[in-house]
């Protein structure tokens, strides 16, 4: 995902990540940014310090609060090393001057996607649990040769009770870490989540042994 507001910037890097075999998408601004990480897959952010309705430090910290795993690379010509200091600071995972080199930041973006799988987000993009094989990258769930497409918020769920196999996990703790405290639904979201979740993944989704309700607490994904 590219975040940049100047249109021959965003232009000119998804004609040049489209030719290195990446599907880009672009956000002008913070908001359509949010939205499109909501909707879609995305596995790297190239984010613009400076945006016309909220500064690329705090989309940033937004964004790092929903979905720690996202790696964040942030281009902006504040290329001063105070200003390289605030951007790691507000989560971003590697920072870089305009103008910069294209080669440079293909490799930069390489390393960030290596790095980010090597710390064990891999591990679990593909598994089974019943007869439904989950696949996070592809954010997909397949049983009986049929597939179920996931939202980016519910891949987020899942990823996260996939990361806490066998826990009794509240349902607070389930709003803090996937949703963020910016965007706060109620209770009954996760359970609306949930119960999609058994429809693709369980035998018998009226009596569940795979993701348990935990009485009183939240649930558990037994595996």
């Amino acid at each position: 995902l590219v975040v940049d507001d100047e249109e021959h910037i965003a232009a000119l890097l998804v004609t040049n990540l489209e030719l290195e075999g990446y599907t880009a998408y672009v956000a002008p601004n913070g908001t359509m940014a949010q939205a499109i990480i909501e909707e879609r897959h995305i596995d790297l952010v190239l984010l613009d310090v400076m945006l016309p309705d909220i500064s690329g430090l705090e989309l940033c910290r937004k964004i790092k609060r929903g979905r720690k795993h996202l790696p964040i690379l942030m281009l902006s010509a504040l290329g001063q090393s105070s200003d390289r200091i605030n951007g790691l600071q507000s989560g971003a995972d590697d920072y870089l001057g305009k103008p910069f080199n294209l080669t440079e930041l293909f490799l930069r973006m390489e390393n960030l996607l290596i790095r980010f799988q090597e710390d064990g987000v891999s591990e679990i993009q593909k598994t089974q649990l019943g007869e439904a094989t989950i696949d996070l990258t592809n954010s997909t769930i397949i049983r009986d040769n049929e597939t179920s497409i996931l939202t980016t918020k519910e891949a987020d769920l899942l990823r996260f009770l996939l990361e806490h196999p066998n826990e009794a996990i509240h349902r607070k703790d389930i709003l803090d870490k996937v949703w963020g405290y910016e965007v706060y639904p109620t209770t009954r979201t996760i359970d609306n989540f949930i119960s999609k979740f058994r429809k693709w993944i369980e035998l018998n989704p009226n009596d569940p042994k795979i993701i348990k309700t935990v009485r009183g607490i939240g649930y558990m994904l037994l595996k």
